[in-house]
Order: structure tokens, then sequence, then C-alpha cells
């Protein structure tokens, strides 16, 4: 069996960074391939030398450790009891040398999906540029972003997608930044892991839970506004209001389920009777399981730090709109299939195209 190692983030402890990872090595396990997730930790010499590479602003680096602790307890336990149970993982990689020595071990290496590509967070482990010989397919990586990045990180990523094999995006957004960066290279945009694998088998995986009278509620971040949004949708519907916790307001609130795992988390979206949400895979989860969904936005439309483009991607190809008036609903259902169709024959044939440009079968 063809061994594919792939790339993408597995400590950042995000529900659903951790399910659209599982999702991606259940779908290669599917098409016949042997998936194998290169556990990337890196040390401190590392992380500082990408910093200092990378072109990564340290003021970025100040705020989003500043935005870390703000977050106060986390659930690492939680998340590492999944990746060890869930996942088919190498030995723990701290740096470029043993990155390099378990990719060995891979006839083809795969990143993607969640935003691997950020040009805020700009990595390069993340275009597998330490691979020696083995061919690229970059799997529905995001930027996040719908602005062009700077001059410099816009020559860096450039230079790393070039060597690429095949490349696909998470968002037509992404797609333009690519082109307009290469306009020889052909990118196309695919559907997030997550939409590979059908409802019903995300409801077996968390055991198939009774729907309940409850208003799941995951926000990345604290807005009065939404907040304020959940507490009449609540009150409006006659649910009771159940916030999948991960900022200090959520965990504040009653009833909170406080820094759920992903089967935790998953388990309660698949057993809630309504999501509310400003989390791009809270949506696409909501969706897949057939749950009426309202979406909120998480940052202003014209900030140039929105990443708001993530979920327009997904309600664009799941035609719904940000009410979520029309779910649950046949045509959702139909689309959705559309994309799994979609994006699993794109996978499959880059795959077979990557082994017969080595002359393997």
């Amino acid at each position: 069996m063809t061994r594919v190692g792939i790339m993408t983030f597995l400590h950042n402890e995000n529900c659903g960074s951790s399910l659209q990872a599982w999702a991606l090595q259940e779908t290669l396990r599917n098409l016949g391939y042997e998936p194998y997730g290169l556990d990337w930790r890196p040390d401190r010499k590392e992380q500082v030398r990408n910093l200092l590479a990378s072109g990564n602003s340290p003021a970025v680096v100040l705020d989003s450790m500043r935005r870390r602790k703000a977050r106060g307890e986390r659930n690492t336990a939680g998340f590492e009891r999944f990746n060890r149970e869930k996942l088919s993982l190498s030995s723990a990689c701290r740096d470029r040398a043993a990155l390099r020595r378990e990719a060995g071990s891979c006839r083809l290496l795969l990143c993607g999906s969640d935003q691997v590509w950020s040009p805020e967070w700009l990595n390069s482990a993340y275009f597998l540029d330490f691979a020696e010989g083995q061919p690229r397919i970059a799997y529905a990586c995001s930027l996040g972003v719908s602005a062009q990045p700077g001059a410099r990180k816009g020559r860096m990523i450039a230079r790393l997608v070039r060597p690429f094999a095949a490349v696909s995006v998470r968002e037509e957004e992404g797609r333009a930044v690519l082109e307009r960066l290469l306009p020889d290279k052909a990118v196309d945009v695919m559907p997030d892991p997550v939409m590979l694998v059908p409802g019903e088998r995300w409801r077996e995986m968390c055991g198939s839970p009774e729907t309940r009278r409850t208003l799941a509620c995951y926000f990345l971040r604290d807005q009065e506004s939404a907040w304020r949004a959940a507490e009449e949708l609540a009150a409006r519907e006659k649910l009771t209001l159940l916030p999948l916790a991960v900022t200090n307001e959520g965990r504040r609130r009653s009833g909170a389920l406080c820094n759920p795992d992903p089967l935790q988390w998953l388990r309660t979206i698949a057993s809630a009777g309504r999501v509310i949400t400003d989390s791009f895979h809270g949506a696409a989860m909501a969706a897949l399981l057939g749950k009426p969904l309202t979406v909120v936005r998480r940052w202003r439309d014209g900030d140039p730090a929105s990443k708001n483009s993530r979920i327009d991607q997904l309600m664009r190809l799941a035609g719904w709109t940000e009410d979520g008036a029309c779910l649950p609903s046949a045509r959702v259902e139909e689309r959705l299939s559309e994309q799994r169709m979609k994006g699993t024959a794109w996978l499959s044939a880059a795959l077979e195209q990557a082994l017969k440009s080595i002359g393997q079968r």
C-alpha cells in the first residue's frame, strides 16, 4: 500500500483542525492509500529559525501569544488522546532533519487543509519544502485571506508553491491570490476534508446521539453581539443554550461544556436542535449533520485582516444564507454530495498522476 505523508495542523487544540486531519486520513484510506501524518512539533530553536526566515511580524507573534494566554485553560490531554487513538502519526519531529527522515518512508507528500498557507503565519514546512524527491500535492490549503500578501511574502509563497505537482485551495479568494502570484500555475478550489466524509459517517463516529432541544453555541471569539444573538435565538425557539466553551465568556456561561475534545464537540453538534457559530468548521459540521444553522461573522466586512472568506466560500458551495433559513434541505444535501464527489475525484486523480510521475503503481 502506498504511504502518503501528510502535513497539517495537529497541535493547535482546535476541534475543526483535528477533525479535518482525521477526515483526510479517512479519505486516503478509502482510496487505498496508507495515510501517515508527519507529527510536526518544532522545538524552540526551530520556531526561532522560522520566525527569522519567514518574515512573520514579531508583533503578530506577540499578539498571538497574548490571545493564547487569554484563552486560559486548555484540554491538551483530550486532543492528544484523539491524535493517539484516531490518527496514524509518525514519531514527533522537532526539526527539519526529523521531518526529512520521516518523509523518506513516504512515496508521496500531501499538505492541507486548514490555514497551513496563511501569509500571516507563514511556515515553509507546511509547503513541504523539506521533500527530497517525492511529488508534492496540496489539497484544499487555506490562505485564510482575500488580500494580496506583501511583496516579500508573495515572492516566498510563489517560490514554495511552484514545485507542487497539483495544487488546490479551499477558497476562491485563495485561488485569486495564487493566480496573481503564479499566473502559469493551475490552481483548483476544493472542499475542506470534513466535507469528503458523509454525515452518516460523522454520526457513526460520535455514537449517533439523539437530537435534544439545545442550541449548540460555538464562538472562537467573544463578541457581545454574538452572545446576544444566541440568547435571543434560544429564547425565541425555546432551546437550552449549550456553549461549546473555548473563550473566557463561554466558560462563564451556565451549562457550558468547557474546552471539549474533538469527539465531545462533534457529539454536541450532532445532538443539537440548532447551531450558532462564527467558526468555519462549526458551520461545515452543522451542514453535514443537517442542523439548522445561524452564522455569526467574526470580522467586519472590509477589514484587511478579515478571514470571513472561509465561511463565505462554504456558504457559496452549500447554497445557504447566513441565517440558515435553508438548512436543513434536500438541495443543500445534494450540493454537499456534489462537493464530496468533486473533492474525492480530484484527490484520487492527483495521487494517481503523482505516482505515474515516479513510475509507481
